[in-house]
């Protein structure tokens, strides 16, 4: 984008503009506003983890499937 922007002539000038602008807002919005957010809500990084599904069938029953 940047590279639009400065070697683009003056068609893409403006487009490259808005884009980077965009891009910034984003990155900022991504970063700093939705952690706070995620943090105001108690969202722990535990709770994004999916626990690991233990299950201890027969391994001689044709339906249980392959264990790797």
């Amino acid at each position: 984008v940047l590279s639009m922007f400065f070697f683009g002539g003056p068609t893409l000038h403006y487009f490259a503009l808005a884009l980077t602008i965009g891009i910034c807002f984003g990155i900022y919005s991504s970063c700093f506003v939705a952690a706070a957010i995620a943090m105001w809500l108690g969202i722990k990084r535990e709770d994004l983890i999916k626990a690991p599904v233990k299950r201890d069938g027969d391994p001689d029953d044709p339906n249980a499937g392959a264990t790797v």
